[in-house]
């Protein structure tokens, strides 16, 4: 058994040995919700229909979280909480990121743009009159578990004053989208270039004739390849992925991964090297749930949140649910985990005794490694099931799952034009897919 499986093992003992009479979540009298993004949108208006009484804490000037296009300006003295930039389109068919029961105009192309989908949850608000329920200019800076209750303090970051709330239910919905991962190489200080995460890149044009190294390939990643290309004087793209790279044109050149970087260099671990002017980190983000207490009962890094139950519910604290913990998902599954959870808050239906929610926990881990315990990897589909069939919400039909695995492939195969194409779901099951390249097309009142 390896020392980090040892450690869980331990630390879940802990949990039970010293706290084990917690019970069942019962229907709350107040819910706070924190964060305004996707998943906060979708609790709010869960929990409207549920009768359920609720406030939600945002820290930025306006709702929409990681789709809120900002600047790279502070606000009120914070950093930006988003990484959305110009000309960015999503990357994964609309269908599998609308909420339930609100689709896109049929007239949307099946990617559309960030800013569209942005109009798309100020639309969904508006519709369900949930803005009057957001306190904005409100950062959480600390959670704690207080008796019988949640304690949550925060400041209003127009005019810095502090408060604090209680709360019999808490939701966390702010993201995986807030806390850069910023690596750091062998000389980087020596550097004298400009070094930038992903996250405050707004806009191509001030990277116009720059040597630029782009460092990973993830979604973000591979958009900027095609986005700065064209605008560089030379595209550096270090990476290790396997995949069906396109010609992006004659001044892009890949490169495996950074040794160390020089004065005005980087040298690869080939031992090659390139003169670099803008360095442009692609290499995702972390856990931001710093505001978390110990007394919360969760351990927490900036790579894993443990032990929750169904992979979002707070197994010592259970009026705690945390939204977003898995990697690798679509919204819908947010919406599907705000749904549970208002559920929860609701008393619509009672969690398992806090043994058996970590028997399944244990279960759900099993050899893994500590840092992949939010890992959902490909059982999305079973994931969907199971909280719809234990909360009784409806059921995420298996044709979105479909699609997603679908398109995953596709965009790696057919990089350049796989957001020309359009899908049509036929039934739970099957969806069409048919070319269909056009200019964008919004039609949704912002």
């Amino acid at each position: 058994m390896s020392r980090s499986m040892v450690d869980v093992l331990v630390l879940c003992l802990v949990i039970l040995i010293l706290d084990i009479n917690y019970g069942f979540a019962k229907p709350s009298h107040h819910t706070c919700v924190i964060g305004a993004g996707y998943g906060g949108l979708a609790s709010a208006r869960y929990l409207n229909q549920y009768g359920v009484p609720f406030s939600v804490l945002e820290a930025q000037r306006s709702l929409g979280g990681n789709w809120r296009f900002q600047t790279d300006l502070e606000e009120d003295g914070l950093p930006p909480f988003t990484g959305v930039y110009k000309q960015l389109r999503i990357n994964v068919p609309r269908q599998t990121m609308e909420f339930a029961n609100w689709p896109f105009p049929d007239t949307t192309p099946s990617f559309p743009t960030g800013s569209c989908f942005y109009k798309y949850l100020r639309n969904f608000t508006k519709a369900f009159d949930l803005e009057k329920y957001i306190q904005f200019r409100s950062l959480v800076t600390s959670v704690k578990w207080a008796d019988t209750q949640w304690e949550i303090s925060y400041m209003k970051t127009d005019s810095k004053e502090k408060f604090k709330i209680s709360c019999d239910f808490l939701i966390v919905a702010t993201g995986r989208w807030s806390l850069p991962n910023i690596p750091r190489f062998e000389g980087q200080g020596e550097f004298e270039g400009k070094i930038i995460h992903i996250q405050k890149y707004k806009d191509p044009e001030p990277f116009r004739n720059s040597r630029i190294l782009v460092i990973g390939a993830g979604p973000s990643g591979l958009d900027m390849a095609m986005h700065l290309t064209n605008q560089s004087a030379r595209l550096i793209h270090s990476h290790h992925k396997k995949y069906n790279q396109p010609f992006f044109g004659d001044n892009y050149v890949r490169k495996p991964n950074v040794k160390r970087f020089t004065k005005n260099g980087v040298v690869f671990v080939d031992d090659s090297f390139e003169e670099v002017d803008v360095v442009i980190l692609c290499t995702g983000y972390d856990f931001g749930l710093t505001f978390l207490d110990e007394s919360c009962g969760l351990t927490v890094s900036r790579k894993f949140v443990l032990p929750v139950y169904q992979h979002m519910v707070n197994i010592r604290r259970p009026t705690m649910v945390l939204l977003s913990l898995p990697t690798l998902i679509i919204p819908k599954v947010l919406d599907t985990q705000a749904n549970y959870a208002a559920s929860l808050a609701a008393g619509k239906f009672e969690l398992p005794s806090q043994d058996d929610m970590m028997a399944s926990w244990l279960q759900q881990f099993g050899s893994r490694k500590v840092v992949d315990v939010n890992l959902l990897t490909d059982q999305m589909d079973q994931y969907f099931a199971n909280l719809s069939a234990e909360a009784g919400t409806p059921r995420v039909p298996p044709v979105i799952t479909n699609m997603r695995d679908f398109n995953a492939v596709n965009r790696l195969e057919d990089l350049l034009n796989y957001r020309d194409y359009n899908y049509k779901v036929l039934d739970d099951h099957h969806f069409e897919r048919f070319y269909n390249p056009r200019e964008e097309i919004c039609d949704i009142d912002s």
